[in-house]
C-alpha cells in the first residue's frame, strides 16, 4: 500500500514538473515571437474553404501586432503557393499597413505575415486576412481589437 502511495506521489510530482516546464516553454516562445511562432493573442478564424485563414492580434498598451496564418481546408491538400492580402488600420483613421505575400502552404499551419503599429489610446484597430487566389471562394478573417493604454 505504501509503495502504491509512493508511486502516485512520484507521478504527481513528475506531472507537475512537466506542466511547469511546458508553461515555461510557452513563456519563452512568446518572448521570442517570430513569424513561425507568434506570441499568444486573440484570434479569429475565417470561412472554412479551400484554406482556413486565421488572423490574430496582440495588444500591449498602444502597440498592436496583427499576424495571419493559414491551414489547408482538406486532408488531401497538395503543397502550393497561395497569394494573400492582409490589411490593418485604426478604425476610422490611419492605415497601419498592407502586405500581399505569396506563401507556400503545406499541410500544417503556415504563417502568412504580420503588421504592427501604434494605435491612439482607447481606439480600435482592425485587420483582415484574405486569400486572393483567382477562382477560389473567399476565405476572409477579420478581427477588431481596442488599445487599452
Amino acid at each position: 500500500m505504501n509503495r502504491l502511495l509512493a508511486i502516485l506521489a512520484t507521478s504527481a510530482v513528475l506531472t507537475a514538473a512537466g506542466a511547469t516546464g511546458a508553461a515555461a516553454q510557452g513563456t519563452a516562445s512568446a518572448a521570442d515571437a517570430s513569424p513561425s511562432s507568434p506570441a499568444p493573442g486573440v484570434c479569429v478564424t475565417g470561412y472554412r474553404g479551400v484554406v482556413v485563414n486565421e488572423v490574430c492580434a496582440v495588444v500591449s498598451g498602444d502597440q498592436v501586432t496583427f499576424y495571419g496564418q493559414t491551414t489547408p481546408g482538406s486532408i488531401g491538400w497538395t503543397a502550393r503557393t497561395v497569394p494573400y492580402r492582409m490589411t490593418a488600420s485604426v478604425v476610422g483613421g490611419a492605415t497601419l499597413g498592407t502586405i500581399t505575400p505569396t506563401v507556400l502552404v503545406d499541410r500544417s499551419s503556415t504563417p502568412v505575415g504580420r503588421i504592427s503599429g501604434t494605435v491612439p489610446c482607447g481606439s480600435s484597430a482592425t485587420a483582415t486576412l484574405e486569400t486572393t487566389q483567382w477562382g477560389w471562394p473567399p476565405a476572409t478573417a477579420t478581427i477588431t481589437v481596442q488599445a487599452g493604454c
